[in-house]
């Protein structure tokens, strides 16, 4: 029997090889010979070589990681010893400015790092075209519908169509709500140059008022608007009824300042805001307010304009 089982598998040498399967029956051992390959062992000499090279990337990489580390420690570490020995002799205002370039220059590594990495990421999705993916994946949604309505599925067809509204819904109102945001930015930054700067620079306020530009908008900001890309003055402010333009009398709308100093003079509480007007008085260098004449005329003064003006009064008296 061993013999026949060596002559057979010397015979089957050229088209497979004789396996002899366990265990033996009472007939004798089963003989199979496996299915001839023309490639022999090429398969699992490309599989081990797949395998070889897969575990010789993985180690590439994390060798090259593992250096990059060390690199960027390296970097730290020198950079930390360079603003250490920058510092020696430094006053604590020098040691404060370098600090704080320092700690830029760390930023901008990190943010360039950041950059490279989301570069990278990018690779990933090169030759990919979105518009040609949108429309696969459109065209397998509609597949899977068309599929469900055959199959009489009509519960999930519903399921799916309202899924699929509620997606398209919540995409638009992301992009109303994206453009609404740059609409409002944009608005402020318009703003900002007109009628911001009107305020900024205004003579009347910075004369005749005693708020700041901020302060003055504060109060007096909803009598402007913005109209053909020029600032308009209303009578009243924003949200009141039978709102009019101030115009001059040439008809064309007030300048700024004109405007202001008249929604000003309308206001029932200016004498708080306006500037108290002094002169010199009793010799003094300093700025004292004119005496009234008599007494009934410091009723409509307060705070600081009636301190200014007894004091006046007293100075006038003395002399």
């Amino acid at each position: 029997m061993t013999t026949f089982v060596n002559e057979l598998r010397a015979s089957s040498a050229a088209g497979g090889i004789a396996r002899i399967m366990n265990p033996v029956s009472r007939f004798g051992p089963r003989i199979m010979l496996e299915v001839p390959n023309d490639q022999g062992n090429d398969d699992d000499a490309a599989a081990k070589a797949a395998a070889d090279k897969a575990a010789a990337d993985k180690a590439a990489a994390d060798k090259a990681a593992a250096d990059k580390a060390a690199a960027d420690k390296a970097a730290a570490d020198k950079a930390e010893a360079d603003r250490l020995a920058a510092e020696s002799g430094m006053s604590e205002s020098e040691k404060k400015l370098l600090r704080e370039v320092m700690e830029k220059k760390n930023k901008l590594k990190e943010e360039a790092a950041e950059r490279e990495r989301l570069a990278n990421e990018l690779k990933r999705f090169e030759g990919i075209d979105p518009d040609a993916v949108r429309k696969l994946l459109e065209e397998n949604k509609a597949r899977e519908m068309s599929e469900a309505e055959a199959k009489g599925e009509f519960e999930r067809v519903k399921k799916m169509m309202a899924d699929d509204a509620a997606a398209r819904e919540k995409t638009l109102q992301d992009q109303i709500a994206a453009l609404s945001g740059e609409k409002s930015a944009a608005m402020k930054t318009i703003d900002k140059l007109t009628i911001g700067r009107d305020f900024a620079s205004s003579q009347f306020i910075a004369t005749e008022l005693v708020l700041t530009p901020e302060k003055a908008r504060v109060v007096y900001g909803a009598h402007f608007e913005l109209k053909d890309g020029k600032t308009v003055a209303y009578d009243k402010p924003v949200g009141e009824k039978d709102r009019t333009i101030l115009h001059g009398a040439d008809g064309a709308p007030l300048p700024f300042d004109e405007a202001l100093k008249k929604i000003v003079e309308n206001d029932p509480e200016k004498e708080q805001l306006l500037k108290v007007k002094m002169k010199p008085g009793g010799g003094s260098n300093s700025q004292q307010q004119e005496p009234p004449k008599n007494q009934n005329e410091t009723k409509g003064l307060y705070g600081v304009g009636r301190i200014a003006a007894a004091l006046a009064k007293k100075a006038a008296s003395a002399n």
